[in-house]
């Protein structure tokens, strides 16, 4: 499962308002809601039940929310860049402004794993990150995201 398979043009967002963790994990389940047809508070109930478990946020301004869905549902993720930096309890203490949440069928877990390895790779790549941080259009989020 390749970033460009889980994203499309209108599952990515550039200086997104954010003022805490749950407000954007809030928005991030809006925004999936309406791609895979579920309801909002569902999805932010797993993922503040994720949260729960310990941080998605990876460190170096990063955090990776991550839950389970329906096996007849797409595999999809969203991404937000911050326009500015949130608390987000993440392991390194490190305030968080690049968000990569994924939506996972239960039954995709193996090929889930190979695409978070490849994103946690490109987010580990600190000119990569900088690309992002910098970036200034949904479209240009996109392009750095799926090339």
């Amino acid at each position: 499962m390749k970033i460009s398979t889980l994203l499309n043009k209108d599952s990515v967002f550039c200086k997104t308002p954010c003022t805490s963790k749950k407000g954007i994990l809030e928005k991030i389940s809006h925004i999936a809601a309406k791609k895979l047809n579920l309801e909002a508070q569902d999805l932010f109930e797993s993922l503040i039940a994720r949260e729960k478990i310990g941080s998605t946020g990876v460190g170096s301004g990063i955090a990776i929310p991550h839950v389970k869905i329906s096996s007849e549902l797409p595999a999809t993720a969203i991404f937000l860049q911050c326009e500015c930096a949130i608390d987000y309890d993440a392991y390194d203490g490190n305030k968080v402004d690049i968000l990569f949440a994924i939506f996972v069928p239960e039954d995709l877990c193996k090929e889930y794993l190979s695409a978070l390895s490849e994103i946690s790779q490109k987010l580990l790549d600190k000119q990569f990150l900088r690309q992002l941080r910098s970036a200034q259009t949904n479209d240009e989020l996109f392009e750095l995201l799926t090339i």
